[in-house]
């Protein structure tokens, strides 16, 4: 091989076409299990046809950083390449590497030959006593995948052109056979994946060759019908199944076939133990080019188990549905019984206390009706425990005045807290909105069942209300409150308990303080429902401390009550109160108004203080003066600033317990104005805006009105009421609840009777129970609709003992107009008449003024007497209602022709008595009406009313 001639190397040529084509024959039958082997005798008859001493092939792994010997072969006594087959590091060789990626081949004739960056390649040649060297670089697709190297080691050789032509052309095949090779385990492992996934997944799997034969199928479709894969691969379906099975799959399949198009259906079949199964079959076609399906692909999931499921749990739903049914129907009953009898306990103890009563008697009425408190709040509870079992409760979305809830849920308890001598503050953070939207008779719930709780528990001390506000995203306010007692507290152990249903800390609590132990649950639900939640802290002995936080949307923010303070400037305001922390709670609710806040504790620094500061910025305008400060008291201490010439200008505002002081007393001391405890925000404002001269004083400001009385700037004779009610207990209370407050009504048994007396009288208001014998108070209300049609609408208000989700909305789309419960609240009831007698007024017309303030300028305008005047206004009184309710009637019905003319006769009745006002507007009426603009006339039709009704 060394010292060949020309001859030589053709016979050398002639020879290579015998090793290529040996080499050929053996790769015929290559695959992934022998390609090894038959690569290894490759090396091994190239090696011995060159006289080579070794050969060997690398590859690049995935990590194209690493590379690895794939075979490799030496001749006897000649140490391997790589006696251990392991990655190596490509770049521990890095000229030659780059050589490889560079060239078609690199030739290393004699180890002299390598270049000075070589370092590497050189070090490692001598190691292994490396001669010459051939490398050829290895590619698939132009991508460089490895490398193949022949060697010498016992002597060094010339590579000849025609040696390298021949190796490179068999180094060509070899990369043709790797690329195979490669190609075909991928494949191999594509195919066992999915054998593994097919014949190991739960759902039946198979392929259709057409409507009556098998393709392939997975082991679980196979064993579905006891049999094995190769019982079905393949085969016609009447040749497997018996004729019924065969004829259910081959129908299954016609459709599946000629939907011709991904399908998804039901089977009810056999599987091999002869139970009937409910298949979930599902199909997808496989088409070939010219759009024919080759094969159907199906899925399918036995849901025989699931079905069976569904069918039980719809059974169960059905039953669970029903028992809510009935449960909620037991409740709505339960609320009504209850409530109608409490009706009848509270209205005859109200009455009964309005009698002429010894003291004793009196007493007895008292305990009496606190008793019937105690038993309401009970019933309650369990009711609204019972609607959040029976998710029934669904809470409100309105819009409320969150400070006004959160003051009257305060002032609830002070009567008790003053009985008891406990101290109760509210802190109130004055950035909080005024106006939120949820449901505020439930927040106020949560409020007064712990304060209620922490009345209760509490004999001593002081108990601390403290609202905080923080503004989340999207206007949404997160409110939390804080409810502090120095009560008995509650123990570790017992604090877990306490938000259960029907438990208290301890068994003994309920023995000594009453409650059915549901309250507490109550408040967490409704908490929850808020979008909150509610926490404890308390120790033994020490107190407790509720919070809880909501989520509420915002309505309207808080800025505007105190805008009225801009007005003015250097106001200095002192307050003077023993108690630091309610001191603070009045200068805190001050904040943002810019009026100038000192505090003290006494009169005598009080005085001090308004005398220092008479000739300074610091000049006291108001003082407002808590009424039990010790020393010198609070009348004493207003005396003597009335004495002293420089503090007669200052305003006196007393600070006073509700229950406690006498404002009569106090105005003859000095005091101008007088606030109650626990103390209201907006009431000190407006307090000490009407000292400052910004605001008209109240009328009501100083006395107390009876809120159940109606005022008596209007003859109760007018007003007419009907009370529907079948209930005799019930009727007498409500007569004599009218009677004593001067009112009368007329009485239906039934709603039948209801109804035939609102069509023969001319009621101002009907009081309609909802549930009674013969007709319930839902039909009489609308039977009592349908008739009515454009007569004068009457005022229905709904009275009944169901107090549950949907009972309201129940009376409103009868036709009723307003809503009260049993235990009857007469102030509500008191009020609805108020006003019904205040819409009576407005929508009666006032002929008096009519005729008194146009019928001199019509006589003098026409030279008619007053008397022939006077004749002619009554003839257009008399027609006027019937007119404006024509007027009104074409509005609601859209007829802007009848409109027209009923405006043109009014413009002009009302033009030829010299009504000029109302002409005026009539004419504009007939325009609007002729150019069919019914919100104008709407409007205008407004405006003209205003100038006939008492407003």
């Amino acid at each position: 091989m060394k010292n060949q001639n020309k001859d030589e190397i053709n016979i050398y040529s002639n020879d290579f076409l015998k090793l290529m084509n040996s080499i050929h024959v053996r790769f015929l039958d290559v695959n992934s299990i022998n390609y090894n082997e038959l690569l290894r005798k490759s090396l091994e008859e190239i090696g011995e046809f060159f006289d080579l001493d070794r050969i060997y092939i690398y590859h690049f792994s995935k990590d194209p950083t690493f590379m690895k010997i794939e075979c490799q072969w030496n001749k006897k006594f000649i140490k391997p390449k790589r006696e251990i087959i392991e990655d190596e590091v490509v770049y521990a060789f890095p000229w030659l590497i780059r050589q490889i990626k560079s060239k078609d081949f690199i030739v290393l004739n004699n180890i002299t030959e390598f270049p000075v960056d070589a370092t590497f390649e050189l070090e490692a040649f001598n190691m292994e006593g490396i001669k010459s060297s051939l490398i050829l670089p290895l590619k698939d697709k132009n991508k460089l995948i490895g490398f193949i190297g022949f060697e010498t080691l016992s002597e060094s050789i010339i590579w000849q052109s025609e040696q390298i032509k021949v190796l490179n052309n068999i180094s060509k095949f070899l990369e043709f056979i790797k690329a195979r090779i490669t190609k075909l385990k991928e494949y191999e492992s594509l195919l066992n994946g999915q054998t593994i996934l097919l014949d190991n997944a739960a759902s039946q799997i198979w392929a259709l060759s057409n409507v009556t034969s098998y393709a392939t199928v997975n082991e679980a479709h196979a064993e579905f019908f006891g049999k094995k894969k190769s019982d079905l691969e393949y085969k016609d379906l009447y040749d497997i199944f018996d004729v019924n099975t065969a004829n259910k799959l081959s129908e299954n399949n016609w459709e599946l076939f000629r939907n011709d198009e991904p399908a998804e259906k039901e089977l009810k079949i056999k599987n091999w133990k002869g139970e009937d199964r409910l298949l979930q079959v599902k199909s997808k076609p496989i088409k070939d080019e010219s759009g024919n399906i080759k094969y159907l692909v199906c899925t399918a999931q036995d849901i025989t188990e699931q079905r069976i499921a569904e069918a039980e749990l719809y059974k169960a739903k059905v039953e669970a549905e029903s028992a809510n049914i009935a449960k909620s129907q037991f409740l709505a009953n339960m609320s009504h019984e209850i409530r109608t009898p409490m009706n009848g306990i509270f209205g005859f103890l109200e009455l009964l206390e309005s009698s002429n009563l010894s003291l004793e008697q009196k007493e007895f009425v008292r305990e009496a009706k606190s008793a019937s408190d105690i038993l309401l709040n009970i019933i309650n509870d369990i009711l609204d425990f019972s609607k959040i079992e029976a998710k029934k409760l669904v809470l409100e979305k309105i819009s409320f005045n969150l400070r006004t809830v959160i003051e009257d849920a305060v002032s609830l308890f002070v009567p008790k807290t003053l009985e008891k001598g406990i101290q109760l503050y509210t802190i109130i953070d004055p950035t909080i909105p005024d106006e939120v939207i949820g449901d505020p008779s439930r927040l106020k719930q949560i409020l007064t069942n712990l304060l209620s709780n922490g009345v209760k528990f509490t004999d001593a001390g002081e108990i601390v209300i403290k609202v905080d506000y923080f503004e989340e995203e999207n206007d949404i306010a997160l409110l939390t409150f804080e409810v502090r007692d120095t009560g008995i507290g509650i123990s570790g152990k017992d604090i877990q308990k306490l938000f259960k249903s029907f438990n208290q800390a301890d068994a003994s609590t309920t023995r000594k303080y009453g409650g059915t132990g549901l309250g507490l649950s109550i408040c967490r639900e409704l908490v929850n429902m808020m979008d909150g939640e509610i926490t404890v802290d308390s120790v033994l002995d020490k107190g407790s401390t509720f919070r809880f936080c909501v989520r509420l949307k915002i309505s309207k923010r808080a800025s505007e009550h105190i805008s009225i303070f801009e007005k003015v400037n250097d106001v200095n305001i002192l307050i003077v109160d023993n108690d630091e922390n309610s001191r603070k709670i009045t200068s805190s609710y001050l904040k943002g108004t810019g009026l100038h806040i000192i505090e003290v504790d006494g009169a005598g620094e009080a005085i001090s203080t308004i005398i220092s500061n008479n000739d300074t910025k610091n000049k006291i305008s108001i003082v407002i003066i808590e009424c039990e400060i010790p020393g010198m008291n609070c009348y004493e201490l207003a005396r003597t600033l009335k004495n002293i010439p420089i503090a007669k200008h200052i305003k006196l505002i007393l600070l006073m317990s509700r229950y406690k002081g006498d404002f009569k007393a106090a105005m003859e001391y000095g005091f101008s104005s007088y606030l109650t405890k626990p103390l209201k925000r907006d009431d000190l404002l407006d307090c000490i805006a009407v000292n400052l001269g910004l605001k008209k004083e109240d009328e009501e400001h100083f006395e107390d009105s009876n809120k159940n009385v109606v005022k008596n700037i209007y003859d109760l004779s007018e007003i007419r009421i009907l009370l529907a009610e079948d209930n005799e207990v019930n009727r007498k209370i409500f007569i004599s609840m009218l009677k004593s407050r001067g009112i009368t009504c007329d009485v239906a048994l039934d709603g039948k009777e209801a109804l035939r007396k609102v069509s023969e009288e001319d009621y101002d208001i009907v009081f309609m129970d909802c549930q009674m014998p013969v007709m319930d108070g839902y039909e009489a209300t609308a039977e009592i609709r349908r008739i009515e049609e454009n007569r004068k609408h009457t005022k229905i208000v709904a009275v009944t003992a169901n107090a549950m989700e949907g009972d309201s909305e129940k009376c409103i789309k009868s036709g009723m107009d307003n809503y009260i419960t049993k235990p009857i609240n007469f102030g509500i009831v008191f009020k609805m008449i108020e006003e019904s007698i205040i819409d009576k007024k407005h929508n009666t017309i006032d002929y008096s003024r009519i005729i008194d303030n146009y019928i001199n300028e019509f006589s003098r305008d026409t030279g008619l007497d007053i008397e022939d005047a006077l004749e002619i206004f009554e003839d257009y009184i008399r027609c006027l209602p019937d007119l404006l309710n024509g007027i009104n009637d074409a509005i609601n019905t859209k007829d802007l022709k009848k409109l027209a003319k009923f405006a043109h006769e009014l413009k002009g009745s009302s033009g030829t008595l010299r009504i000029n006002s109302v002409h005026e507007l009539a004419k504009m009426l007939d325009k609007k009406a002729l150019e069919e603009k019914l919100d104008e006339c709407n409007e205008i039709f407004g405006q003209i009313k205003d100038l006939f009704y008492k407003i």
